[in-house]
């Protein structure tokens, strides 16, 4: 029954007698206007720099990378490594609009028409001026757009700014961070970039598991409940959910996540960015510098 009430809504569609919703929000001409002379993105120098600042200030809060993934999760579509649903869509607009201690929340939407720094390039952090606009016709509200950090302050550094990025590694890992990441990452990286605590998460689909992480981190976090911890979470667009939950629930906690710069590390190609910026052989040999 359901498989003939889509055949004959697709019939009704290509008729023109029914319209399909548009899950899309669309910009007017005064709200693109606004878009453009308002929004700002901060540098990588800057965004690191500032996360530096509140870890060293022992201020919770988290580095927030919302991406075109994040976009179609929010509103219930898949995206590369994740299947789409209500309850994930709910609670992705839920961490976008968190507001709970020092929030550096990144929008990927270096473009033209919003800024860009040197090096990027198609397929190394930029996109098109339409892609962006789509972008924050779905988030602009949640977001405050004119203090925007870059969502990818580490690739940029890694290539761009190597000695400034090998400085924040050397110290995120001073801060004995918990990682909260990607199981199949070598051991022997998790250990030199973070230590020994190592919480697991599957390659995709991690919301599925996001119960038994999250367990998993406050049972650490429960040690010392009241120590401000750093954790690096790399587990791709629910991380930002698990975020939201941890700093919900008032730990005093910073938590960063990290990217796929860990992907090179791993020496994954997982990213176009990676081979158009030397490939993952120049980030294992600047790895070894650490």
């Amino acid at each position: 029954m359901v498989l003939v009430k889509r055949i004959i809504k697709k019939i009704l569609v290509f008729l023109g007698f029914f319209k399909s919703k548009n899950i899309w929000p669309i910009l007017s001409d005064t709200e693109k206007h606004f878009l453009i002379k308002n929004v700002y993105i901060k540098s990588s120098v800057e965004t690191i720099n500032e996360i530096k600042k509140t870890i060293l200030n022992k201020e919770k809060g988290a580095y927030m990378r919302f991406g075109d993934g994040d976009i179609y999760l929010m509103l219930g579509l898949n995206d590369m490594l994740h299947q789409g649903n209500k309850k994930m869509a709910r609670e992705m607009k839920e961490a976008i609009k968190l507001n709970i201690g020092i929030l550096h929340k990144g929008l990927a939407i270096h473009s033209k028409l919003f800024g860009y720094e040197a090096g990027m390039e198609n397929g190394i952090h930029l996109i098109s001026d339409k892609d962006a606009l789509k972008y924050l016709a779905v988030s602009h509200k949640y977001l405050n757009i004119k203090t925007l950090v870059t969502p990818v302050a580490l690739h940029q550094l890694a290539r761009f700014h190597e000695n400034e990025c090998i400085s924040f590694l050397r110290f995120l890992k001073s801060t004995n961070p918990i990682f909260v990441g990607n199981g199949n990452v070598k051991s022997k990286i998790i250990k030199k970039l973070f230590g020994d605590v190592h919480i697991k998460t599957p390659l995709s689909d991690s919301y599925n598991e996001i119960d038994r992480i999250e367990k998993e981190l406050i049972q650490n976090l429960e040690n010392n409940r009241n120590e401000f911890r750093v954790v690096v979470v790399a587990m791709g667009c629910p991380g930002r959910i698990l975020q939201k939950r941890i700093l919900k629930k008032g730990y005093q906690v910073y938590l960063f996540d990290f990217g796929s710069l860990l992907d090179a590390f791993n020496g994954e190609d997982s990213r176009h960015w990676i081979s158009l910026t030397g490939g993952f052989d120049y980030y294992i040999n600047m790895l070894e510098t650490i």
